[in-house]
């Protein structure tokens, strides 16, 4: 059974627009999953399967998404976490956001958040 969203929705704009900012997504049950290269922190230079709600995605572009998803090895001093939307050993970590810019892509953009993510965290379980 396939999870991939329909073209034309803003599931399948968010994995398109991830595509053409260098990172390929592939759909699971209820979310869209993605790879990044951690670049600092206890995660640097280790690749970090993330992704998000399919849910957080129904306003893309025009709204990103809140709710990064990481493993539960990924730890951090401070965050607001829980499992929803999450498989096992999983969590969604609430992060803003925040103004966007607009001089590169919303999927660029975001890719650059996450990654400024993982840069706090704390375990390097990657």
């Amino acid at each position: 059974m396939s999870h991939d969203p329909e073209p034309g929705t803003p599931a399948r704009r968010f994995m398109d627009d991830m595509a053409a900012a260098g990172a390929l997504v592939h759909a699971e049950e209820g979310r869209l999953m993605f790879e990044v290269d951690a670049v600092g922190g206890a995660m640097a230079g280790h690749r970090v399967t993330t992704g998000v709600s399919v849910s957080e995605v129904q306003n893309w572009p025009q709204i990103p998404p809140h709710w990064v998803h990481l493993p539960d090895t990924v730890v951090f001093t401070e965050t607001n976490s829980d499992e929803q939307d999450c498989p096992p050993g999983w969590k969604r970590h609430s992060r803003d956001f925040g103004e966007v810019d607009t001089s590169v892509p919303l999927a660029l953009a975001w890719i650059r958040h996450v990654r400024g993510l993982l840069t706090l965290a704390i375990s390097n379980a990657a």
